[in-house]
């Protein structure tokens, strides 16, 4: 499953600020960038239909409200977090209400949030070899979701207010 809006290709590109933007910035790409990193032209999604994957894989590619976001995590065994940078994850805090256990890469907090072999498996950035050898170990050796529970245990809101009021104090 891949769940949620995209977050690449989100401008309004009918807009005349977009198209100025676009022709002052193309041209100044074209001269000072290789096209391999021209990323106007991502779109990771189309490799589920490169790859003969489209039977295999359900995309939702919308915003889901609260209301609809429960069925998702219910159904998943593990949440994948692969990025190449990140602050701390509201969809890796939501995982916990439902024990999964997280698939990341080692960038942000998720070194700190997350125990390899433990609570989730983690990855080196940017190592594609590496993120399948911790797909194919959450699915080989999966995470017991007792484990989720124990590792979040000081993650509760009333811990952080804690944490909060103690600096407050100081």
């Amino acid at each position: 499953m891949i769940v949620g809006e995209r977050f690449w290709q989100t401008v309004d590109q009918s807009k005349l600020s977009t198209k100025l933007k676009n022709a002052l910035f193309g041209t100044v790409k074209k001269l000072f960038l290789k096209k391999a990193d021209d990323e106007r032209e991502y779109d990771p999604l189309a490799m589920i239909g490169d790859l003969g994957l489209k039977d295999k894989t359900l995309v939702v590619d919308r915003f889901i409200p609260n209301e609809e976001v429960p069925p998702y995590f219910q159904a998943a065994d593990t949440i994948v977090l692969f990025y190449e940078t990140a602050t701390p994850s509201g969809v890796e805090s939501l995982s916990y209400n439902f024990k999964l256990p997280a698939v990341a890469t080692r960038v942000g907090h998720f070194p700190e949030t997350i125990t390899d072999g433990f609570n989730g498996y983690m990855a080196e950035p940017k190592n594609i070899a590496d993120m399948v050898r911790v797909m194919n170990a959450s699915i080989e050796q999966p995470i017991p979701r007792e484990n989720v529970v124990e590792a979040t245990k000081e993650m509760s809101w009333a811990n952080y207010a804690k944490a909060i009021l103690r600096h407050a104090d100081k």
